[in-house]
Protein backbone atom coordinates (compact mmCIF):
# COMPACT_ATOMS: atom_id res chain seq x y z
CA UNK A 1 0.00 0.00 0.00
CA UNK A 2 1.24 3.38 -0.86
CA UNK A 3 2.44 5.90 1.72
CA UNK A 4 -0.15 8.71 2.12
CA UNK A 5 0.18 11.60 4.32
CA UNK A 6 -2.91 13.14 6.86
CA UNK A 7 -5.01 13.83 3.68
CA UNK A 8 -4.79 10.54 1.91
CA UNK A 9 -2.60 11.92 -0.96
CA UNK A 10 0.31 9.82 -2.05
CA UNK A 11 3.42 11.36 -2.61
CA UNK A 12 3.47 11.56 -6.52
CA UNK A 13 0.46 13.62 -5.75
CA UNK A 14 1.74 16.00 -3.49
CA UNK A 15 4.83 16.03 -6.25
CA UNK A 16 2.41 16.62 -8.77
CA UNK A 17 0.14 19.49 -6.61
CA UNK A 18 3.63 21.16 -5.90
CA UNK A 19 4.94 21.72 -9.61
CA UNK A 20 1.79 22.72 -10.42
CA UNK A 21 1.85 25.48 -8.02
CA UNK A 22 4.90 26.38 -9.20
CA UNK A 23 3.98 26.33 -12.82
CA UNK A 24 0.77 28.34 -11.87
CA UNK A 25 2.95 31.14 -10.29
CA UNK A 26 5.18 31.36 -13.05
CA UNK A 27 2.96 31.90 -15.44
CA UNK A 28 0.62 34.30 -13.46
CA UNK A 29 4.30 35.96 -13.05
CA UNK A 30 5.13 36.18 -16.98
CA UNK A 31 1.75 37.39 -17.73
CA UNK A 32 1.81 40.06 -14.75
CA UNK A 33 5.03 41.38 -16.17
CA UNK A 34 3.25 41.25 -20.15
CA UNK A 35 0.65 43.80 -19.34
CA UNK A 36 2.83 45.97 -17.06
CA UNK A 37 5.09 46.22 -20.26
CA UNK A 38 2.04 47.09 -22.52
CA UNK A 39 -0.54 49.21 -20.41
CA UNK A 40 2.05 50.75 -17.03
CA UNK A 41 5.64 51.17 -18.16
CA UNK A 42 7.99 50.59 -21.16
CA UNK A 43 11.42 50.27 -21.21
CA UNK A 44 13.20 52.28 -23.66
CA UNK A 45 16.70 52.63 -25.30
CA UNK A 46 17.98 56.42 -25.89
CA UNK A 47 18.95 56.01 -29.33
CA UNK A 48 19.92 59.72 -30.77
CA UNK A 49 21.83 62.87 -28.77
CA UNK A 50 19.15 65.02 -28.79
CA UNK A 51 18.48 65.05 -25.62
CA UNK A 52 21.82 65.40 -24.16
CA UNK A 53 22.92 65.99 -21.48
CA UNK A 54 19.54 65.13 -19.75
CA UNK A 55 19.41 61.49 -21.52
CA UNK A 56 22.41 60.31 -23.31
CA UNK A 57 22.88 57.88 -25.74
CA UNK A 58 21.78 54.35 -25.09
CA UNK A 59 20.41 55.35 -21.83
CA UNK A 60 17.82 52.85 -20.63
CA UNK A 61 14.63 54.46 -19.20
CA UNK A 62 11.40 53.77 -18.47
CA UNK A 63 8.53 55.26 -19.96
CA UNK A 64 5.45 56.07 -17.82
CA UNK A 65 2.21 55.03 -20.47
CA UNK A 66 0.08 56.12 -18.17
CA UNK A 67 0.69 59.05 -17.55
CA UNK A 68 -1.32 60.78 -20.29
CA UNK A 69 -4.29 58.65 -19.72
CA UNK A 70 -5.25 60.79 -16.74
CA UNK A 71 -3.52 63.79 -17.86
CA UNK A 72 -2.71 65.59 -20.43
CA UNK A 73 1.01 66.68 -21.99
CA UNK A 74 1.78 70.11 -20.10
CA UNK A 75 5.04 71.83 -21.36
CA UNK A 76 8.72 71.13 -20.08
CA UNK A 77 7.45 67.01 -19.91
CA UNK A 78 10.11 65.03 -21.41
CA UNK A 79 7.55 63.00 -23.46
CA UNK A 80 7.93 59.42 -25.98
CA UNK A 81 6.30 59.44 -29.01
CA UNK A 82 5.78 57.95 -32.33
CA UNK A 83 7.35 60.77 -35.37
CA UNK A 84 5.28 61.59 -38.14
CA UNK A 85 8.45 61.13 -40.78
CA UNK A 86 7.83 57.97 -42.68
CA UNK A 87 10.53 55.51 -40.34
CA UNK A 88 7.60 56.14 -37.62
CA UNK A 89 10.70 55.70 -35.09
CA UNK A 90 10.10 55.96 -31.28
CA UNK A 91 11.28 59.03 -30.00
CA UNK A 92 11.98 61.67 -26.82
CA UNK A 93 12.19 64.60 -27.00
CA UNK A 94 10.91 67.69 -24.58
CA UNK A 95 7.35 69.51 -25.18
CA UNK A 96 8.20 73.23 -25.57
CA UNK A 97 4.22 74.23 -26.19
CA UNK A 98 1.08 72.52 -26.11
CA UNK A 99 -2.40 73.09 -27.95
CA UNK A 100 -3.24 76.94 -28.64
CA UNK A 101 -0.19 77.53 -27.44
CA UNK A 102 1.76 80.69 -29.40
CA UNK A 103 5.35 79.79 -30.00
CA UNK A 104 7.82 81.96 -31.53
CA UNK A 105 11.66 80.95 -32.09
CA UNK A 106 14.79 83.64 -32.78
CA UNK A 107 17.76 83.73 -34.88
CA UNK A 108 19.26 84.84 -31.54
CA UNK A 109 18.29 81.19 -30.04
CA UNK A 110 15.47 82.63 -27.80
CA UNK A 111 12.25 80.94 -27.73
CA UNK A 112 9.24 82.56 -26.43
CA UNK A 113 5.88 80.75 -25.23
CA UNK A 114 2.79 82.94 -25.23
CA UNK A 115 5.16 86.17 -25.34
CA UNK A 116 7.17 84.82 -22.59
CA UNK A 117 10.92 83.87 -22.47
CA UNK A 118 11.26 80.37 -21.35
CA UNK A 119 13.88 79.26 -19.22
CA UNK A 120 16.13 76.39 -20.26
CA UNK A 121 18.31 75.57 -17.96
CA UNK A 122 18.20 71.86 -18.96
CA UNK A 123 20.65 72.98 -22.29
CA UNK A 124 23.48 71.18 -23.48
CA UNK A 125 25.87 74.29 -21.65
CA UNK A 126 27.89 75.89 -24.36
CA UNK A 127 25.47 75.64 -27.42
CA UNK A 128 25.26 78.76 -29.76
CA UNK A 129 21.85 78.76 -30.72
CA UNK A 130 20.53 80.35 -33.44
CA UNK A 131 16.74 79.95 -34.94
CA UNK A 132 15.17 80.52 -38.07
CA UNK A 133 13.06 83.10 -37.23
CA UNK A 134 9.74 80.89 -36.83
CA UNK A 135 5.74 81.99 -35.37
CA UNK A 136 3.90 79.49 -34.89
CA UNK A 137 0.14 78.82 -33.35
CA UNK A 138 -0.44 75.21 -32.10
CA UNK A 139 -3.99 73.93 -33.04
CA UNK A 140 -6.07 71.36 -31.25
CA UNK A 141 -4.06 67.90 -29.89
CA UNK A 142 -0.79 69.49 -31.46
CA UNK A 143 2.65 69.43 -29.70
CA UNK A 144 5.90 71.25 -30.23
CA UNK A 145 9.34 69.71 -28.89
CA UNK A 146 12.83 70.14 -28.88
CA UNK A 147 15.74 68.13 -28.30
CA UNK A 148 17.69 69.73 -25.06
CA UNK A 149 21.03 69.63 -27.57
CA UNK A 150 19.03 71.76 -30.05
CA UNK A 151 22.03 71.81 -32.36
CA UNK A 152 21.76 68.04 -32.80
CA UNK A 153 18.06 67.66 -32.56
CA UNK A 154 15.95 66.58 -35.43
CA UNK A 155 12.97 67.98 -33.72
CA UNK A 156 9.75 70.07 -34.54
CA UNK A 157 11.28 72.38 -36.11
CA UNK A 158 12.07 70.13 -39.69
CA UNK A 159 9.31 67.60 -38.57
CA UNK A 160 6.49 69.64 -37.28
CA UNK A 161 4.07 69.53 -34.56
CA UNK A 162 3.72 66.22 -33.05
CA UNK A 163 -0.09 64.99 -32.28
CA UNK A 164 -1.20 64.10 -29.30
CA UNK A 165 -2.40 60.86 -30.13
CA UNK A 166 1.28 59.83 -31.32
CA UNK A 167 2.44 59.98 -27.91
CA UNK A 168 2.68 57.13 -25.96
CA UNK A 169 4.46 58.08 -22.72
CA UNK A 170 6.36 60.18 -20.36
CA UNK A 171 10.06 60.14 -19.35
CA UNK A 172 9.83 58.68 -15.67
CA UNK A 173 13.60 57.33 -14.65
CA UNK A 174 16.44 56.33 -16.48
CA UNK A 175 17.45 52.53 -14.92
CA UNK A 176 20.49 51.86 -16.60
CA UNK A 177 23.85 52.28 -16.56
CA UNK A 178 23.18 53.09 -12.73
CA UNK A 179 26.06 55.88 -12.66
CA UNK A 180 23.17 57.85 -14.03
CA UNK A 181 20.47 57.67 -11.42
Amino acid sequence: MPHTDKNGYSKTRRAAREILGYVIAVISAVIAAVLIRLFIFEPFIVPTPSMEPTLMVGDKVIINKLAYRFGQVERGDIIAFHSTTEDNKELVKRAIAVEGDRIVLTSQGEVYVNDEKIGEDYLKTGQQLSYLDQELTLGPDEIFVMGDNRNNSFDSRYFGMVPEENVFGEFLAVYWPPSRW
